[in-house]
């Protein structure tokens, strides 16, 4: 299965590896863009893969999965992802990345915003999609 990242879940990423690099390096910065990715592929792959959490109070079908564990150690890594799956901007169906969000961080507000986000975006997809299978064709029949 694919996935996707929102704009909310992409500025999320680009913070973490901005700050990475600024606390820890170059190296260090490799290192975790590789577990982040790592994370990404392995939800895009089984949303409901081992170690990843339903988390019904934050909305319908979101899901959590700790980076730690595509790092493989407790600890090896601080972020977690927050997200669904359903209808990507593209139409077809995958994992909807909502939020990459520090392991500390109280997440619904964040995520809920991000899901809301998301669906208005597929609404207004979906309605402009149809807005124009009902337009007349101007070729001769």
């Amino acid at each position: 299965m694919a996935y996707e990242l929102t704009e909310l879940a992409e500025r999320d990423i680009k913070g973490i590896l901005r700050e990475t690099d600024r606390m820890f390096g170059d190296h260090q910065l490799i290192v975790y863009a590789n577990i982040i990715d790592l994370g990404l592929a392995m939800v895009g792959d089984d949303p409901e893969r081992g170690g990843s959490i339903d988390r019904p109070e934050l909305g319908p079908g979101i899901r959590f999965f700790h980076l730690e564990h595509a790092a493989g150690r407790n600890g090896g890594a601080a972020h977690c992802l927050y997200f669904t799956t359903g209808a990507m901007r593209t139409g077809v169906t995958g994992t909807i990345i909502l939020r990459v969000l520090w392991e500390g961080m109280e997440p619904r507000h964040k995520v809920i915003r991000s899901f809301k986000r998301h669906a208005k975006t597929i609404a207004e997809q979906l309605s402009a999609e149809t807005s124009k299978e009902d337009e007349p064709s101007d070729s001769p029949r």
